[in-house]
């Protein structure tokens, strides 16, 4: 696949993309087909870990093998931080440890869904009350 996606997007001419590979579900995302959970509503409880042996290596390799231009990050949480506001792993993780310097897109209402939602109701509770 690493090839696959690299051949696809840089061609005969690295100059410019062909296409843009996109890895998904960033991160910890295994529900399809669970259908005792709601995976926007649905938070994985992972030590590090499980996320450095198990989760990250896929997508690490598709950063630095594949050389991907995107990720679209999960609807779930990952120890109580909505996949798509969580700053480490983004930035931290995919920016800074592994080189990635793509974009990150959410998946079909990922942003509105109900964990996400929740997350920032209890964060920014106070700010949030101030607006009313």
């Amino acid at each position: 696949v690493a090839q696959f996606s690299f051949h696809m997007q840089y061609g005969e001419d690295s100059k410019y993309l062909k296409v843009v590979s996109t890895a998904k579900h960033f991160a910890d995302y295994d529900l399809e087909g669970n259908w005792d959970i709601e995976r926007g509503n649905f938070s994985a409880n992972v030590s590090i870990q499980e996320q450095v042996e198990y989760y990250w290596p896929a997508f690490r390799s598709a950063i630095q093998t594949a050389k991907i231009h995107s990720i679209m990050c999960s609807y779930n949480a990952v120890n109580g931080m909505p996949m798509c506001g969580n700053n480490y792993f983004m930035n931290e993780i995919a920016r800074k440890q592994w080189g990635f310097d793509g974009f990150f897109v959410s998946d079909c209402g990922a942003i509105s869904d109900a964990a996400f939602q929740r997350y920032i109701n209890e964060s920014f509770a106070e700010s949030n009350s101030s607006m009313r």
